[in-house]
């Protein structure tokens, strides 16, 4: 029979400086107020995997069918406190990639339970994201790393975007000077395009990237048309 590992994984952003803020996760369980928010696949098990020291008798579940809340809540309080556990304890090590600090713990498929470190990260996703983020975790590191995902500390290309795209369409109508904006925008993360020469710029993209953007079939329809000048 075969077996295979099973990783439970929770990211911060690589360049967060202070540690994960459970404290302040707590607090932000206290302050829920729709049980809806909780990220619950079975609430009948998970509830009581997040808090095994809930009586097994007690009752979960309103008459019309609804998750308690002050259940919900106690269940994701415990699970912050056994997070912050596992989290400072050697069954758990973390890797840097693409931005983000991700905590690393596992086990095998079959044989060997999973470590408690392990089922303490999975337990975490059950938490409201607001939870997540106030305790400085990223929600979903499948995501490019953005403010909208937890990142407060620097400007990257996906909140370039995001502000380009919430400028233009929250605005009933454009002008003029809304290239002037965009460009100021873009030169947050980029070169800022303007104040120099076109065919400057493309040359400078080029030896930036080691690559031509008239290469491309993509990036070539939106290399301006008043650029001239090669970029060797």
């Amino acid at each position: 029979m075969s077996k295979s590992m099973l990783v439970a994984s929770i990211a911060v952003p690589a360049d967060r400086s202070e540690s994960p803020d459970f404290d302040t996760g707590r607090q932000a369980i206290e302050e829920i107020t729709d049980v809806e928010l909780f990220e619950f696949d079975d609430p009948n098990t998970q509830i009581f995997e997040m808090a095994p020291g809930l009586d097994p008798a007690a009752e979960i579940f309103h008459d019309d069918g609804r998750l308690r809340l002050d259940i919900a809540k106690h269940a994701g309080s415990k699970a912050i406190d056994v997070l912050e556990e596992a989290l400072g304890s050697e069954e758990t090590t973390f890797i840097v990639v693409a931005g983000y600090q991700i905590y690393l713990s596992a086990g095998i498929s079959s044989g060997d339970m999973p470590t408690e470190a392990a089922e303490a990260i999975w337990n975490a996703h059950y938490l409201p994201g607001s939870v997540l983020l106030a305790m400085g975790f990223v929600p979903d590191c499948s995501k490019p790393l953005a403010r909208k995902n937890g990142s407060l500390d620097r400007v990257s290309d996906t909140d370039v975007v995001d502000a380009i795209a919430l400028g233009m369409g929250t605005k009933a109508e454009w002008s003029g000077d809304e290239l002037e904006w965009i460009a100021d925008t873009i030169g947050k993360v980029r070169p800022h395009p303007g104040g120099r020469e076109p065919g400057e710029y493309h040359k400078e993209f080029t030896e930036r990237h080691c690559f031509d953007p008239t290469d491309d079939n993509f990036l070539n329809d939106y290399v301006g048309q008043c650029d001239d000048e090669a970029p060797g």
